[in-house]
């Protein structure tokens, strides 16, 4: 679907107690050669300050591939992001990589299943339309994940992002 009909999300919660930025984000991190950043303190929406890390590799001015991610002052993931322009060599192999998470409880089978459905999708909205669109949830042992693919211009190849984040399912509008 487009994003503008994209239904809401409620408050993204701790993805799993434990769940933590040096398990699953370092190890993906090392696996494509992203350097992540050490996380630091950023404002955020509504007045608020939330932890922030993130790292990326860049090819002609700007990034090809990163990792983002906010964590908890404790260190426990709340939400992360994987984001690799569509044209990159192998960036469908970098998404089901992000999709196998490791979350305790998470179908990482079901997750990359639903990852290669939601990017031939999200691929022919984003043809069609040459706007931003978002793919359909998946939800799995109390975490979500969704698709989006957007691009700076309607010419544009486009950029995934797929976002991993705990609680905060799809609400109605």
């Amino acid at each position: 679907m487009t994003a503008d009909r994209a239904p809401e999300l409620g408050e993204s919660k701790v993805i799993a107690p434990g769940y933590r930025a040096d398990d699953f984000l370092t190890g993906l991190a090392a696996r494509w050669d992203v350097p992540l950043g050490k996380p630091r303190l950023i404002d955020a929406p509504q007045g608020r300050k939330v932890w922030h890390f993130s790292g990326g590799v860049p090819s002609e001015g700007e990034r090809q591939l990163a990792i983002a991610g906010v964590p908890t002052e404790q260190g426990d993931i709340i939400t992360f992001n994987c984001v690799v322009k569509a044209d990159r060599a192998k960036a469908g192999a970098f998404l089901e990589d992000c999709t196998n998470t490791g979350i305790p409880g998470w179908d990482d089978k079901g997750a990359a299943d639903w990852l290669r459905t939601a990017k031939r999708q999200v691929d022919a909205l984003y043809a069609k339309e040459r706007r931003q669109v978002i793919s359909s949830l998946y939800v799995s042992a109390g975490a979500h994940a969704l698709l989006l693919k957007s691009g700076p211009t309607p010419e544009s190849v486009g950029t995934y992002t797929l976002t991993v984040a705990g609680g905060g399912i799809a609400e109605n509008p």
